[in-house]
């Protein structure tokens, strides 16, 4: 959650006649205006953050580099992007929040990650093995062709995994990001999760936009809605 004061003061100088600020509509002219360019320069960040290489897994568990999830911007829904949202907006006091809604930005946030563990009393967390696991957006257990439990050597360790129980290859993507069937060479047996007890995430430092990037975005929505005010209060 973000949370930006205008100084008033500085409007009021940049400005030079300010009798409109008395005015509630137009003091609430301004903060929307605030809150636009705060807003529009947070999705151009995540947007260039979507253009990043885009990797998924566990660095020494094959990590590589598997089809994109649209976690900074996308249109399924989910992305950062589309969960930006005003939250309050304030014309006596001229301030405005913008909040994310999503937990897994707040981690990334964060400056000492905890780690990632199971939930619901599991045991293990999957980890695709694989860009056909990577895009299976569904369960590990639900995996198309079924998956069983097995010990699979990796860096010469033997470590917990799902294996395919079946020739999970007779799938591929549609055009709709679905898995379909389709003539192919056989899974069965193959890796497509690797289960691991807990995953520890590093501090993202670039999540989000500067506080100077975002402050610059403010400052220049709050400018262009005070010119146009004191044109119109002229006029």
């Amino acid at each position: 959650m973000i949370d930006i004061d205008i100084d008033e003061s500085k409007l009021k100088a940049a400005a030079k006649s300010v009798s409109f600020l008395d005015d509630e509509r137009n003091r609430r002219t301004v903060i929307e205006a605030a809150n636009e360019g705060l807003a529009s320069a947070i999705r151009r960040h995540f947007a260039t953050r979507e253009k990043d290489s885009h990797r998924i897994g566990w660095w020494n568990l094959g990590h590589g580099a598997f089809p994109k999830r649209w976690f900074w911007r996308g249109t399924r829904g989910t992305s950062l992007a589309e969960n930006l949202r005003t939250v309050q907006i304030s014309p006596a006091k001229l301030e405005t929040t913008v909040a994310v809604n999503s937990p897994a930005l707040a981690h990334k946030l964060n400056r000492n990650p905890p780690p990632i563990r199971p939930k619901g009393g599991r045991r293990y967390l999957a980890i695709p093995a694989n860009p056909v696991s990577a895009q299976w957006s569904g369960m590990a257990r639900d995996f198309p062709g079924g998956v069983r439990f097995a010990y699979s050597r990796l860096f010469g360790h033997w470590l917990p995994s799902l294996v395919a129980a079946t020739n999970y290859k007779k799938y591929k993507s549609s055009k709709r990001n679905r898995l379909v069937e389709s003539d192919g060479k056989s899974g069965e047996n193959e890796v497509v999760y690797w289960l691991v007890h807990k995953v520890q995430t590093r501090y993202d430092q670039n999540a989000m936009p500067s506080s100077r990037a975002q402050h610059s975005a403010v400052q220049s929505a709050v400018a262009s809605a005070v010119a146009q005010l004191c044109r119109k209060a002229k006029s």
